[in-house]
């Protein structure tokens, strides 16, 4: 059985619903949604206010080549933002490293020619600024990489587009007015595949996971030891 293409070969991610909400938000205007990763938010190239509009949109960014796209604003946030932080956290984390070694790098030219770094760029001098800085910046370094992996997921392994157009064509779409944050779309013919989708601040998103995460079986208790008979009393 083929996974689930919208696993897009990352690490899978334990990602609970949201509850459900009956009425549908209205879609954002750009301004009101913050870039992310250096993306801009565009809801009228890539709308997302249905299952089926993101799913349209996961192709249409990847026809485009916009994968950085489809990784800051179509992906499911919360699994992106947590496995940019297992990729950027710590000393030994090669993203930090890099974007350590390049603000090094602009803080001496800026100490050297302060003019010669715009201010935007400039680097702090105050330790606990410039540990801020590097976070971000290191995360930045890993969203980079993260984007080619999206990237040679789809190249190395073409039927994935097909398999997500198939779905967009047949697959069974929940109403866009139907309650609830959480989404699961099938096809008609193949029972052991599905895409999942779940929405935040009015948006829908696909997730990264493969299969319905099941609820744990309730432990089961350890039978109580049999009494031994008391012996008989004379």
């Amino acid at each position: 059985m083929r996974a689930a293409v919208v696993a897009l070969g990352l690490a899978a991610a334990g990602l609970a619903a949201s509850p459900p909400v009956v009425a549908q938000q209205k879609t954002p205007e750009p301004d009101e949604v913050p870039p992310r990763y250096g993306q801009q938010f565009k809801p009228k190239v890539y709308p997302q206010g249905t299952t089926k509009e993101v799913l349209a949109s996961v192709i249409a960014a990847v026809e485009k080549g916009d994968y950085a796209y489809l990784a800051a604003h179509l992906l499911d946030p919360a699994f992106v933002d947590a496995r940019l932080d297992a990729m950027a956290g710590g000393p030994g984390s090669p993203y930090r490293k890099a974007a350590e070694a390049e603000l090094l790098r602009l803080r001496d030219v800026q100490r050297k020619n302060p003019d010669a770094v715009p201010l935007p760029r400039r680097v702090p001098e105050d330790p606990k600024q410039f540990d801020d800085r590097l976070a971000a910046d290191a995360k930045q370094f890993a969203f980079t990489q993260l984007t080619r992996v999206v990237q040679d997921k789809f190249a190395d392994d073409p039927e994935t587009m097909k398999d997500l157009r198939k779905f967009a064509r047949a697959g069974a779409f929940p109403d866009p007015g139907a309650p609830g944050d959480a989404a699961k779309v099938e096809l008609a013919d193949v029972k052991d595949r599905a895409l999942f989708f779940k929405r935040a601040a009015g948006r829908w998103y696909v997730e990264n996971k493969q299969a319905d995460e099941k609820t744990p079986a309730a432990e089961k208790k350890e039978p109580e030891p049999k009494k031994e008979p008391e012996p008989k009393q004379n």
